[in-house]
């Protein structure tokens, strides 16, 4: 009877170890099942980010390269205008301010503007630099007042350095002509031939 009941023990014994085998078989084939799906995810995740982060990487180098170049284009436009601008302005600032200072150009030019402007208005208002007062004598002015038929105003103001303005006399609007307005309109002509002479 003992046998039979050892037989029997050792029969329990090894199912139930089998049955325990087998469970835990079972769960070491969930479990790897599990880790590997795990570990599949995490790899495609760490790849997306990977992929992500390079993509983005890429675009901030792209823009990079791009403001830089967008960025040195402007500087080297800038630096050229300036360059034009200085050799413009090295031409022009003696003479120009030598020109529309002397006396027999602001004659000239005073009575070629006044007989243009006679065509459209009736009275003129002009203002000179006082250093000109003694230099534009009497007969000079009433000739411009000829000009004009009488309706001629001159006054000078020692805001005015050189040149001259004019303008209606109530004062609705003024043109100018001093040395820097006729710079200006020198360089306004010659600054893209002269930057098209240094840069091509």
């Amino acid at each position: 009877m003992n046998d039979q009941l050892q037989e029997l023990l050792t029969r329990v014994y090894d199912e139930g170890v089998a049955k325990a085998k087998a469970e835990a078989a079972l769960i070491l084939e969930a479990a790897n099942t599990e880790a590997a799906a795990i570990k599949s995810k995490a790899s495609s995740e760490a790849e997306s980010i990977v992929s992500a982060a390079t993509k983005k990487a890429q675009d901030i180098a792209s823009n990079s390269s791009s403001d830089l170049k967008t960025a040195a284009a402007h500087s080297l436009s800038s630096l050229k205008t300036k360059i034009t601008e200085l050799i413009l302005d090295k031409a022009f600032a003696g003479d120009i301010k030598a020109v529309s200072s002397d006396p027999e150009f602001i004659r000239k030019t005073l009575e070629t503007v006044l007989e243009g402007w006679k065509k459209d208005h009736s009275d003129a208002a002009v203002t000179l630099s006082p250093e000109l007062s003694a230099k534009l004598d009497e007969n000079f002015l009433g000739r411009l007042k000829a000009i004009m038929d009488g309706k001629l105003n001159i006054d000078y103001n020692p805001v005015m350095k050189n040149g001259f303005t004019i303008s209606p006399q109530d004062g609705a609007y003024k043109l100018s002509f001093t040395d820097e307005d006729f710079s200006n309109l020198f360089k306004s002509f010659l600054r893209p031939r002269t930057a098209a002479l240094l840069f091509g």
